[in-house]
């Protein structure tokens, strides 16, 4: 068996996947690794690059092709199609750093459910580095993830999972965008135990045009944003009687894509239509978990709408797109 499977989702790649494959093929611990390359349907390049790799590193890099259907599906391949004992998701616009190496040694010799890593922010256009640490754990031991969940606040750069753990529990991520985060608070519920390395693994691209989180494509995709956003409260509902250290853990990252969305609900020009829909997903939130809304009143533009009752809605929709310098 393999140490760890790695789900490369490729969508039209070709002038970034070369450095994505490389960081793997490259490493010393190639043979403890399996690399998923799932090609999304992509119209470019990138699944004849991925089948050149597979043939120069048999065993090690695997070509999935499938039609187009959207990132979350890519990992949903990615954990069908896994053998390894341990399972973590890698963009193909991204790669791994130095530490990747001992990172999968150390994954030979321990049995958590779920590992947590360093991750590197990598800015595309200035090429200046942020080291992201994961604070909170100490370094190479196994706890109780009830124990140390609510000091946490991860992101999906920073996990791996046991494989086992995401085949058994069926999870299932949606096709779209932004399911990152369902990656990341999903399997959650099932994690009992956890343990950090202190070594820095993904490097993380940002600043790259057309990324998900840009203002264009949050604005295109809001109904995908919107739909993890009511997957995540359905997780938070499910759990909070069940694991309430664990439900509070994803509380907090609820609360926080509340923000997000309410941002992108607020960037679009001000209008009749798009007020209703503002204080149509303010309602929803508030009738389908009352926690998150709690906490997302706490934000000072929502406690603004909510006290003012969307009288100044335009000024502060014009004021925030100004912040995001849509209109001057």
């Amino acid at each position: 068996m393999k140490t760890l499977s790695i789900s490369v989702a490729a969508y039209n790649m070709e002038k970034l996947i070369r450095q994505n494959l490389d960081s793997f093929v490259n490493s010393s611990v190639c043979d403890d690794i399996e690399v998923l390359v799932v090609n999304d349907g992509s119209k470019d390049g990138t699944a004849q690059i991925a089948a050149e790799y597979e043939a120069k590193y048999p065993g090690v890099v695997k070509l999935i092709n499938q039609e187009n259907a959207g990132p979350g599906s890519t990992v949903n391949r990615g954990i069908e199609h896994a053998s390894g004992r341990y399972f973590r998701m890698v963009d193909a616009d991204d790669w791994v750093g130095d530490g990747f190496d001992e990172y999968v040694s150390s994954l030979r010799s321990f049995d958590a459910d779920m590992i947590v890593t360093n991750y590197i922010c990598v800015d595309d256009k200035t090429g200046q580095t942020q080291k992201v640490r994961i604070n909170g754990l100490k370094n190479k031991k196994t706890v109780d993830f009830e124990s140390v969940c609510s000091s946490l606040s991860l992101e999906m750069h920073a996990v791996t999972f046991k494989t086992d753990i995401l085949k058994q529990n069926n999870i299932r991520l949606f096709n779209g965008f932004y399911t990152d985060i369902q990656y990341l608070l999903f399997p959650s519920q099932y994690v009992k135990t956890v343990m950090y390395i202190d070594c820095d693994v993904y490097m993380y691209r940002v600043s790259l045009s057309g990324q998900s989180m840009s203002v264009p494509s949050m604005q295109r995709n809001i109904k995908m944003h919107d739909d993890m956003l009511f997957s995540i409260a359905a997780l938070y509902n499910s759990i909070k009687d069940v694991r309430p250290p664990v439900a509070q853990y994803v509380l907090k990252k609820l609360i926080y894509i509340s923000g997000t969305q309410l941002g992108t609900l607020l960037s679009f020009e001000p209008s009749r239509d798009n007020k209703k829909r503002l204080f149509d997903y303010i309602m929803k939130l508030k009738a389908q978990c009352p926690d998150a809304y709690v906490g997302f009143c706490r934000y000072k533009t929502a406690k603004a709408l909510r006290f003012l009752n969307g009288a100044f809605y335009p000024l502060i929709s014009r004021m925030h797109r100004k912040r995001l310098e849509i209109e001057k």
